[in-house]
């Protein structure tokens, strides 16, 4: 071990203090803290879609008693005031309904995820872990969840060129959402059409939502708008939708 100024130190100076710090270490003193944590500092979110907040975090696993994962919002006392999230049976929810929720059960995972997100979930959160008589809470490191309108627009996807009288399908994809409030898609645009909606799990937990709509165009369909529209039921006025112009051809 290295002491600073150790070359101009008495032999016999220099091995008290090696053996000193020896002890100490023993200790643990001088190693690496046991708590830690590895979250962004930052994740933004559209309101409507969905967020997930990366998690992973240290601590002591020893105890044979059930471990308990929580997340409270920057002001709130982490022995009083409801949770966030948690799977802790005793432990009120500020919302509960599992629109807020920890994702995996991975030991070492504190991931957060938020559907539905709306504007009042824009705050720093803070983490607290439990397990028997080790409790530890993660004040230096509260991630902001910073949310913003919906811009994103939904994916459409139609045939550059449409033939006169022969049937085509075309497809209107929400934009990234969890597993909250499915969103309503609707089609505009003048003309006769059948349409099915459509929903897939993907392997991250989200769910793509789309509709199919099928059609025949005639030729008095050129330059119409078609028009497809991405309602969130679960907030007031929340919507996105994107358009195209036909363009229909006679064979």
């Amino acid at each position: 071990m290295w002491v600073p100024g150790a070359s101009q130190m008495p032999p016999s100076t220099k091995l008290c203090i090696e053996i000193i710090l020896a002890l100490l270490c023993q200790d643990r003193l001088c190693q690496a803290p046991v708590y830690q944590i590895q979250v962004p500092s930052r994740v933004t979110a559209q309101q409507g879609l969905c967020v997930l907040l990366p998690c992973n975090f240290t601590a002591n696993f020893e105890s044979s008693e059930v471990a308990y994962k929580y997340w409270f919002l920057r002001d709130d006392d982490r022995d009083t005031s409801p949770a966030m999230a948690t799977i802790d049976p005793a432990r009120a929810l500020r919302e509960p309904g599992g629109r807020i929720s920890l994702v995996r059960e991975a030991p070492d995972d504190c991931s957060l995820r938020i559907s539905d997100v709306r504007a009042r979930d824009r705050d720093r959160y803070y983490f607290r872990f439990q397990k028997g008589d080790f409790k530890y809470t993660y004040p230096e490191t509260q991630p902001l969840v910073d949310v913003t309108e919906l811009t994103e627009p939904p994916v459409l996807r139609v045939p550059e060129v449409l033939l006169s009288e022969q049937l085509v399908n075309v497809t209107c994809q929400a934009p990234w959402t969890c597993s909250g409030t499915p969103p309503q898609i609707t089609w505009t645009g003048g003309f006769n059409y059948t349409a099915r909606n459509l929903s897939v799990t993907l392997a991250n937990g989200s769910v793509s939502y789309s509709s199919e709509l099928s059609f025949t165009p005639a030729p008095g369909d050129h330059s119409k708008e078609l028009v497809c529209t991405v309602t969130y039921p679960a907030l007031v006025g929340v919507f996105t939708r994107r358009y195209v112009r036909l363009q229909v051809h006679c064979e």
